[in-house]
């Protein structure tokens, strides 16, 4: 169906199931591979690099393929490393595969950007092949110290050593028993992935124990911090040495969170490889889920033992936040109440104050009221010895009563207009 109607990803989702295959389609075949970590920095002259080298391939697909009849080369770009796989068809030979290639077929190679992370080599027979005599297997891989086991429910056997050797590579041979279709290519390409992840995640198991050690003094200072705190040492003092401890400990955090994500994926995408390899036990020889489960898995678990105690100490220093922030709330709230009694006694005292003016001012407006009425009353009863004054004194009570009533009114008024 068309007409216009596809979804614009649909075609780009169908080729991404076969985007990342080996094109290996035979046996015998020889294989090796470079990982590359690269920066994000040099990604452009990545790409510079594999325009060169394959003039109109397209480095911005994330995938370079040059071959013919005889084998070639394949360039793989991934988030943080790119592979460059080299591979040719024809007989082993008593090399099995192993044997020093001319330098000269690899020189592509040294003007590549980024940090050479791995390499290895691998080598796969011819279906029904004999499969080599120990004697020739000893000379390219130590039987003493190997993997071996059956793998695609015993359509091949493996052998590695999983040490480097000339030009910093590791071996693997495989003798195939009769591998069928692509199944070549899906067993190279497991293995390659199950040797690049595990090495990958294991990136992450350095800094976990740099961590480790870090964490160590970072959890006493805690300890001393919270002792300071419920010792009743200065608040300031003690919340700067906090605020200090909490941005070491986010910044470790941030630092941490790519490499931490990274480290679990790869983890679990070499368990899904080792899955993938459906593994017969051989005789004497341990299989690969078992060699790098001894020595994958602890590193693994000193990785999530850091990140634990990492977030834990992040829990404990915003619970020793919280306590400070309680512990400063009540030192304010006990401030604010013997700010308020000293209020409430500094009122009391004003009203007090305010009472003993108003009882002064009665008598002062009495006084001069009195005083006024003297000076009206005197001239009308002058005929009258004593008359004034007596009248005068008749009169205190009366001016006394009515000044404070009069007071009290517009006391009374004022208050009203406040409300």
């Amino acid at each position: 169906m068309d007409g216009g109607r596809d979804h614009p990803l649909r075609v780009a989702l169908s080729e991404l199931m076969h985007l990342r295959a080996l094109p290996l389609d035979r046996a015998p075949v020889r294989l090796r591979q470079w990982v590359f970590l690269v920066d994000a920095a040099d990604r452009g002259a990545e790409a510079a690099f594999v325009g060169l080298v394959a003039p109109g391939q397209d480095p911005a697909l994330g995938r370079v393929l040059v071959a013919d009849e005889g084998g070639g080369w394949l360039w793989e770009r991934h988030q943080e490393f790119s592979t460059w796989t080299w591979f040719a068809y024809g007989p082993l030979g008593d090399s099995l595969g192993f044997d020093a290639q001319p330098s000269e077929i690899f020189f592509w190679l040294y003007g590549a950007p980024g940090e050479v992370f791995r390499g290895v080599e691998i080598s796969v027979s011819a279906p029904g092949a004999t499969p080599p005599d120990e004697a020739v297997l000893g000379r390219h891989i130590d039987l003493h110290r190997c993997v071996s086991c059956e793998v695609f429910d015993g359509a091949a056997r493996i052998w590695s050593d999983f040490r480097l050797r000339e030009g910093g590579t590791g071996r693997i041979h495989v003798a195939n028993h009769g591998l069928a279709h692509d199944e070549v290519s899906r067993l190279v390409q497991t293995l390659l992935e199950i040797g690049n992840y595990r090495k990958l995640a294991l990136i992450g198991f350095p800094p976990a124990r740099e961590l480790l050690a870090w964490l160590d003094g970072a959890e006493a200072r805690l300890a001393a911090i919270t002792s300071g705190l419920a010792t009743g040492d200065d608040s300031q003092a003690v919340l700067d040495q906090l605020l200090a401890l909490s941005a070491e400990v986010e910044l470790r955090a941030a630092k941490n969170q790519f490499r931490r994500g990274a480290t679990e994926s790869y983890h679990r995408l070499t368990l899904d490889r080792l899955e993938a390899l459906r593994e017969r036990r051989a005789p004497g020889h341990s299989t690969m889920s078992e060699f790098i489960a001894r020595r994958l898995l602890p590193a693994m678990r000193t990785r999530e033992a850091a990140d634990r105690r990492l977030d834990d100490l992040s829990l404990r220093i915003a619970r020793s936040g919280d306590l400070l922030r309680t512990k400063l709330g009540l030192v304010q709230d006990r401030q604010n109440q013997e700010t308020l009694r000293g209020m409430d006694a500094s009122l009391q005292l004003q009203t007090k104050l305010q009472g003993l003016v108003e009882g002064l001012s009665i008598f002062a407006v009495g006084y001069y009221v009195l005083g006024l009425l003297g000076y009206l009353l005197k001239p009308w009863l002058h005929g009258w010895p004593g008359g004034a004054e007596l009248l005068l004194s008749g009169l205190v009570p009366l001016v006394l009563i009515v000044a404070a009533a009069s007071l009290h009114r517009r006391k009374k008024r004022l208050i009203g207009g406040r409300d």
